[in-house]
């Protein structure tokens, strides 16, 4: 039986990184399961050849009580699209796709898993997830970082499911080949001729949690004989928000400002990031707690090392002693990232830049298909198993709302009057409680 997977976004159209690793996956997949595209109703897909599945609008990367209400709608679109065909699965792949998936299982639904894409800032709700999603594994992380930083117990690269990159590439090496480090030799020698110049590439959306700005204010903090020496290049556009479109703007004005319009170029979208990579000596990636970046393994995959703030995915990715993959810089300081941009344009620290080719086989569209495959034939095998060890399912009327108070419980909201519950005899909720969190506008614009 092959499965037929619903990748749930909700989001307006088909840009950013997890839309990157599915289209990537996509050109893996068909020997293992079939996947579908869940947006929201009327969204723009450019880049994505899949099929597509429109639900109710929502905002998908915030979790606020009105999200988790509308959550809520579609998580009874998508039972209905599982109650169609007994091969299907539903994967949330955002926020948004998360809260679905736990609605689902509070419904007593098994075929619903969730990814965890971001680092969130309310712990304990992930914490929650991880058991909610049970019994078996139904809530995973990109990296075993991600999980570190949830509180969850250890975890290996096995247990997570890790972004993919599009195959052909390096990264895709042949499974009899011995593990090794391969030397670098794309870089110039050392010392560089008078004149040359390190080429310094950055790719991500221009929003405000990618910390770009650093990057200007790093340069501008070298001394003038070494900024003489680097040009940063970036590509990519804001995501359509007013704050993101602000955000553009104050980057182009804040380069004038700091006379660095010749040694840095907003390239804005670009169909590809290979052609950049090819001219690109060492990627930036400034943000704090990047989850994963896609730009990186690409990066990694195209022999050019990365400059990466201490924090998210990059510390499963870069060794410092000795340096392999890339270096670090502390989070959040741009004095520090100066240092390392110095450090590498006054020793051969480039020339003798390694890049760990073994480890991005685990990155391979291939190798995540067959993670994927894996994660849904469990889902299917354990399916019977564990069915006398599901909570009482809750009846349509009711939805559960995280409490603000410690222990972080969960408590219930009625949505109706509790004579009206279609289902109370089996319904695991309606007898308990009937109130309304207290509190639940504090949840607003608040990110998990």
């Amino acid at each position: 039986m092959i499965p037929r997977v619903l990748f749930y976004l909700g989001y307006d159209d088909d840009r950013g990184g997890i839309c990157s690793f599915l289209r990537a996956l996509s050109t893996a997949a068909a020997p293992h399961f079939e996947m579908t595209l869940g947006m929201n109703d009327g969204a723009r897909i450019h880049r994505l050849s899949l099929p597509v599945a429109g639900f109710p609008r929502i905002e998908s990367e915030m979790i606020s009580p009105r999200t988790i209400m509308r959550a809520r709608a579609i998580a009874r679109a998508a039972r209905e699209w599982l109650r169609a065909d007994p091969r299907r699965v539903f994967h949330g792949c955002s926020r948004a796709g998360l809260l679905v998936a736990l609605q689902l299982a509070r419904w007593g639904e098994r075929r619903a898993v969730a990814t965890v894409h971001h680092y969130g800032r309310h712990r304990w709700f992930y914490r929650h997830a991880a058991r909610a999603l049970t019994p078996g594994k139904r809530l995973f992380f990109l990296s075993p970082e991600m999980s570190r930083y949830y509180g969850l117990p250890p975890q290996t690269w096995d247990d997570c499911l890790p972004p993919c990159i599009v195959p052909g590439t390096r990264a895709s090496c042949p499974q009899n080949e011995p593990p090794k480090l391969f030397e670098n030799t794309k870089r110039a020698g050392f010392p560089r001729s008078r004149g040359e110049i390190i080429r310094a590439g950055g790719i991500g959306a221009i929003v405000r949690w990618k910390r770009w700005e650093l990057v200007l204010a790093a340069l501008a903090q070298l001394p003038a004989y070494i900024r003489a020496q680097w040009h940063f290049t970036h590509i990519g556009a804001n995501d359509g928000s007013e704050d993101s479109i602000r955000y553009e703007r104050e980057l182009r004005e804040r380069t004038r400002a700091l006379n660095l319009e010749t040694r840095v170029t907003w390239l804005g979208q670009q169909p590809s990031s290979a052609p950049l990579l090819r001219e690109t000596d060492v990627l930036l990636v400034p943000s704090d707690n990047e989850p994963f970046s896609i730009a990186r393994i690409e990066a990694f995959d195209a022999d050019v090392p990365s400059i990466s703030a201490d924090s998210g995915g990059a510390r499963d990715l870069i060794t410092t002693t000795p340096p392999v993959n890339g270096w670090f810089f502390r989070t959040g300081d741009a004095a520090d990232l100066a240092r390392a941009l110095a450090h590498l344009a006054e020793t051969n620290a480039l020339v003798q830049a390694r890049i760990d080719r073994d480890s991005l086989r685990r990155f391979s569209a291939d190798h995540s298909a067959r993670q994927h495959a894996q994660v849904y034939a469990d889902l299917f095998e354990s399916r019977t198993s564990h069915q006398a060890l599901v909570l009482p399912p809750a009846c349509e009327n009711c939805f559960v709302l995280p409490s603000l108070s410690p222990p972080h419980a969960f408590t219930h909201r009625q949505v109706e009057n509790p004579d009206s519950c279609s289902r109370s005899a089996v319904c695991g909720h309606c007898n308990k409680h009937s109130a309304w969190i207290r509190g639940m506008a504090s949840l607003e614009q608040r990110a998990f």
